[in-house]
């Protein structure tokens, strides 16, 4: 039962097993460069180090992962770094 939007995924011969950078391997180790990169959501590649470090990191410090529209202190450092990195 998947989204009918996969028609792109019925052109791929393989199913993907790992992924590093534009980089994804299949089930029998062989490599593909991955031209989707996630869609537009991994811009930065798969398992990039610079952003999976501190997420683990995150993840490991028992901080709030889901809290919908609660206030939290990572959604206003977030908001915050936001707005004067971006919107400034």
């Amino acid at each position: 039962h998947e989204s009918n939007v996969r028609r792109y995924c019925r052109a791929f011969p393989a199913v993907f097993t790992k992924a590093v950078g534009a980089t994804i391997w299949d089930e029998t180790g062989k490599p593909f460069i991955d031209f989707l990169v996630g869609s537009g959501a991994l811009n930065y590649g798969h398992n990039n180090p610079d952003i999976m470090a501190p997420a683990i990191e995150y993840l490991v410090g028992e901080n709030i992962l889901l809290s919908l529209d609660m206030h939290t202190a990572a959604k206003r450092d977030f908001i915050e770094g936001f707005v004067d990195w971006i919107l400034k």
